[in-house]
């Protein structure tokens, strides 16, 4: 067994076929589903166990009692119960390319030292939804390809959502998952694989990411950010934090807040920007991020 998708499932029975649907059609078949139901209350098991029925690697698992842990106790849960090396992530309202597996094979063909692999998304919501994340999208492409500043990781998570992401599985195992924001624990993770792995990046979309306004970062408490991204920027620099270093975070957090962007504008933009090139100059560290396109 080579690959274990690892799907957090909660409350999503109108998507959650097509999302396994999407996984059946694989041009990779080496796989099997972990599927983890945190305690659904709608229909989901019942259109769940008629996959599991279908086919024998497509597996259901819930907590004690069926009862709701949270996404974080969830994600553990399904990965005790994985068989294989990688562990590819979908969310239960998504859907993967056809060749998601193949393709991020052949990608790390070239380079086998990789820890993690995560590739580009296509949105699906509406027009407006689109065009702004394709803004991102691209920003972030350019970032990737043209000298990628680990730092960024204190702004923002650079991987747009776990339906991107392959990991090997004892990588995954030996990461921290006590995220002061629950729903930001990927932001939590990736940046601590980031900090000491080889990370692969490939320039493809390979799966669909699902925007709406029932999706589960949409309750992020908004006041706990300046704690989480002080704990990102110890994952980042670890012992190799200095005073001055200490200072730049401050003023990267404060000149990225909403009430200082919104007051100063480009003047915000600029500080931020100069405080993070400042910082990963003192600092000499770079996240080791290869940029794969076929």
């Amino acid at each position: 067994m080579k690959v274990s998708f690892i799907c957090a499932s909660y409350n999503y029975a109108e998507f959650i076929a097509q999302t396994i649907e999407s996984v059946l059609k694989q041009d990779f078949q080496d796989w099997e589903l972990i599927v983890f139901d945190d305690g659904s209350t709608d229909n989901s098991l019942q259109v769940i166990n008629r996959y599991v029925k279908k086919d024998s690697r497509i597996k259901l698992y819930t907590h004690e009692n069926n009862s709701n842990k949270g996404l974080i106790n969830t994600l553990i849960s399904a990965a005790s119960h994985a068989k294989g090396n990688w562990l590819a992530f979908i969310e239960s309202d998504d859907l993967l390319k056809q060749d998601y597996l193949s393709q991020k094979f052949a990608a790390l063909k070239d380079y086998p030292n990789c820890d993690m692999v995560f590739s580009a998304v296509e949105i699906m919501g509406n027009s407006l939804i689109r065009s702004n994340y394709d803004k991102i999208f691209a920003r972030r492409d350019f970032q990737i390809k043209n000298n990628f500043n680990i730092s960024l990781f204190l702004l923002e998570n650079v991987v747009p959502t776990f339906s991107c992401v392959m990991i090997k599985k004892d990588i995954f195992n030996a990461l921290d998952f006590s995220s002061p924001i629950a729903q930001n624990i990927d932001w939590w993770l990736w940046a601590q694989v980031f900090a000491k792995s080889d990370i692969l990046y490939v320039n493809k979309t390979l799966s669909i990411w699902r925007k709406h306004e029932g999706s589960y970062i949409s309750t992020v408490d908004a006041s706990k950010f300046f704690a989480f991204r002080r704990e990102i920027f110890n994952f980042i620099f670890k012992s190799d934090v200095k005073f001055l270093p200490s200072i730049l975070l401050k003023l990267i957090l404060y000149t990225n807040s909403t009430l200082f962007t919104k007051t100063f504008g480009s003047i915000a933009r600029f500080l931020n920007r100069y405080a993070l090139s400042l910082l990963y100059k003192l600092n000499k560290i770079k996240a080791n991020l290869y940029y794969y396109s076929n």
